[in-house]
This record gives C-alpha cells, sequence and structure tokens, in this order.
C-alpha cells in the first residue's frame, strides 16, 4: 500500500523550495544608532529641527519611514520600507542617505562607544 503512494506524482513543493516570482517585493531595512539615552528631549528636537525623517523619505525608493527614539537603552532607530530588493541595493549609495548618516554620526548625543546594529530583509505586509 505504501509503496503506490511513493510512485503517486507529488503535487505537493518540496521543502525549501520557494515560490519563485517577478512581482516586486518590499523590502524593509531597520537601522539603530546609540545615543545618550538620558538626551531623548534633545535627539528629538534635533530630528525634528533637521527634517531627518523628510530627508530620508525623499530618497529615490524609499516607501515609508518611522523613527523611534528608546530611552531605556539610548538608541534613535529608523525602519525603512522600499518597494523592492533594488531600491534597497541602491539605497546607501544615493547623495540623501550619506548625508543624514553623517548628520546622525555627527549628532553631539551619538554614543561612539556603541555600534550601530542593523537588520534587512523581506517586508511581510500581511504579518
Amino acid at each position: 500500500m505504501l509503496g503506490r503512494l511513493a510512485l503517486a506524482p507529488r503535487l505537493v513543493q518540496p521543502m525549501g523550495a520557494r515560490f519563485l516570482s517577478d512581482a516586486a517585493k518590499p523590502m524593509t531595512r531597520f537601522i539603530q544608532y546609540p545615543f545618550d539615552k538620558t538626551k531623548m528631549a534633545e535627539v528629538r528636537e534635533w530630528c525634528n529641527s533637521t527634517r531627518l525623517g523628510d530627508k530620508l523619505r525623499a530618497i529615490d525608493g524609499v516607501k515609508n519611514v518611522e523613527l523611534s527614539f528608546c530611552p531605556g537603552h539610548g538608541w534613535l532607530a529608523a525602519r525603512y520600507i522600499f518597494n523592492d530588493l533594488e531600491d534597497l541595493k541602491k539605497f546607501g549609495d544615493q547623495p540623501g542617505f550619506q548625508e543624514a548618516k553623517e548628520m546622525v554620526l555627527a549628532m553631539p548625543h551619538f554614543d561612539k562607544s556603541r555600534e550601530p546594529q542593523e537588520f534587512k530583509g523581506f517586508f511581510l505586509p500581511e504579518a
């Protein structure tokens, strides 16, 4: 009886196989920069006065950006959504990104004793 199952055509996709498609898939990038955790008001005011969020949103290929500050651990975070993988790949070479990164690293409350933490991956809008 089980021998017949082995001969039957397989209708399910094998484990580990991917569903490939030409459709653009939104990508995400999450990065957090270390800051002095006691300076939330100053960091917030700096983000608003420099229009950091607007500068990042104006970069070609960026669909959305959210900025957040964690006063418990001292992180200024940016969560980006890109239209597709190509937009994510070219993001680091965009002049607007280089300018914004230099601004963040030069901010007086940036904590040079720690390293930024970054994550890139597929955005899961259905989750």
